[in-house]
């Protein structure tokens, strides 16, 4: 073999070598070794930095803040904050506290109220029986008109006893109504479905009257409160579109607006409430950056740490049916924490994300 030919053989060797694991798009491989531990993302598209963007937070469209009604200690607290509850469901107990008791006077007065009320009223029966044999003896004037006076007016007396007993029933239904009611306030219920945004009481906590309990987010889409400064009042109306940017979510969403405010001489600002075009869950809470849909371009957006940097080569792993494929790609502009793809990705592929250090084409993904 000639000095030139090995010369060859040996760059050839060496440029197999730095190929490694990474194969060109397109070639067909057996799967590899699984890899682990990977996180991975859909590709979508978001909105550039061309236009402004504002400062925003996720919001419920409707927050509730739950208060005691009786005084007591905090028995159980079955929720903790991010937890969903359906309408009526138990929160929390409250104990020590005299509506239990009150509640077993209640109803005890009120059976004896109806005891007496029974007697009473078969007592008049019995009245009305003698009184109607007595006004018959009075008309063939076998009895006396004193005698049947006073067989008239016990009547009428057993008929008042009757009625007072009666009142009496109404009376101890109220007041067992209103401490079964008050019984009923040591069990905290859901007054609607939502999520639990804060808990404000600790197991064991003294409260009173009015103390705050617990703040409930209603369930259904949430909203943006966005602070934007008054150089835009009178341009942002109700109904405009809105770009929505999550970074800890890695999303960008549509929204409009649904409620303008006044602007704010002090801060120079005004608020602006963007509703999420999506039936998705998010928690609220949630730092956002808005901007008006149509002052900045859109693109695809992946984060930074989905590219892999080979010399000059920049490149993604994307998941084709559990494999993984080495892919190269152009980049644009860094947006955040994410960087614009110009060519080499389609929106809806999936990525690696995290862990594409580790990748390596051909590798199969396990969870």
């Amino acid at each position: 073999m000639t000095r030139l030919n090995r010369i060859a053989v040996a760059v050839s060797l060496l440029f197999i070598s730095a190929c490694g694991g990474d194969i060109e798009p397109g070639r067909t491989e057996a799967a590899g070794e699984a890899v682990q531990g990977l996180v991975l993302a859909a590709v979508a598209a978001g909105p550039l930095a061309g236009g402004t963007a504002y400062v925003g937070a996720l919001e419920s469209s409707g927050r509730g803040q739950l208060s005691a009604r009786i005084a007591g200690r905090i028995d159980r607290i079955q929720v903790v904050e991010g937890d969903r509850v359906a309408a009526g469901q138990t929160l929390l107990t409250i104990a020590d506290n005299p509506a239990g008791e009150q509640l077993k006077e209640a109803e005890a007065a009120l059976a004896e109220a109806r005891g007496a009320a029974a007697a009473a009223e078969a007592r008049q029966q019995l009245a009305e029986k003698t009184h109607a044999r007595f006004q018959q003896l009075y008309a063939r004037e076998a009895l006396t008109a004193q005698e049947f006076d006073r067989v008239s007016a016990e009547l009428e007396m057993a008929r008042q006893n009757s009625a007072a007993s009666m009142a009496g029933v109404r009376r101890a239904e109220a007041a067992a109504a209103g401490a079964r009611t008050a019984s009923d306030y040591t069990r905290v219920t859901a007054p609607y479905a939502g999520v639990v945004a804060e808990r404000m009481v600790q197991e064991g906590s003294t409260i009173l009257p009015g103390t705050p309990l617990l703040a409930l987010d209603r369930a259904g889409r949430l909203r943006v409160r966005a602070e934007l400064p008054e150089a835009l009042a009178g341009q942002i109306a109700v109904g405009d579109p809105f770009l929505v940017e999550i970074p800890a979510l890695n999303q960008s969403l549509k929204g409009a607006v649904s409620e303008v405010t006044a602007a704010d001489p002090r801060s120079h600002s005004f608020q602006v409430k963007i509703e999420l075009a999506t039936e998705e869950s998010l928690p609220a809470g949630l730092f956002a950056r808005v901007r008006p849909a149509g002052s900045g371009a859109t693109a695809l957006l992946v984060p930074s740490a989905a590219i892999v940097t080979r010399g000059q080569l920049t490149a993604v792993y994307v998941v084709e049916k559990s494999i993984l494929r080495y892919r190269l790609v152009k980049t644009g502009r860094h947006v955040g924490d994410r960087v614009e793809i110009l060519s080499g990705l389609a929106e809806g592929e999936t990525l690696v994300v995290e862990g594409a250090g580790r990748a390596k084409n051909g590798g199969r993904v396990e969870e």
